[in-house]
């Protein structure tokens, strides 16, 4: 239950430092994911531009259907960070279809039964990391 008489107690500036405490737990908290998760590492060129949509819980997502250097095509999906309020303006602005993208995260498999009735599983990699890339020139 949250104690709400709390808050006439506390000052705004105590308010204030208790919400920058509480997120940049947040922050620390999400780079220790990050660096527990992270296990494959690859560059990939984006077969469409980058799709963004909202969980009912308010998160950020986007799915980017790549196609890895060896021609294999796969999906990749990352979660917004929340404390960056403009990386869903950012990434929209500059991941599009053709662009080379540096990935890092992990491969993910999920089963589940379609309408129909027929068993569909696939494989995806849930990227913790993701960034424009541009192959050297020779």
């Amino acid at each position: 239950m949250i104690d709400f008489s709390r808050l006439g107690r506390e000052t705004p500036e105590e308010r204030a430092a208790r919400d920058a405490e509480r997120r940049q737990a947040e922050i620390d908290a999400d780079a220790k994911r990050r660096a527990e998760c992270v296990d494959s590492t690859m560059a990939a060129r984006l077969a469409e531009d980058v799709e963004l949509r909202s969980t009912p819980s308010g998160d950020t997502v986007a799915t980017l259907r790549c196609i890895a250097l060896n021609g294999e095509a796969f999906t990749a999906i990352y979660w917004l960070p929340p404390h960056r309020a403009d990386a869903a303006d950012r990434i929209a602005a500059t991941l599009r279809a053709g662009l080379g993208v540096r990935l890092a995260g992990y491969w993910k498999s999920r089963k589940w039964t379609d309408r129909d009735g027929n068993p569909r599983q696939v494989r995806e990699l849930q990227a913790q990391y993701v960034a424009p890339y541009r192959e050297p020139t020779k």
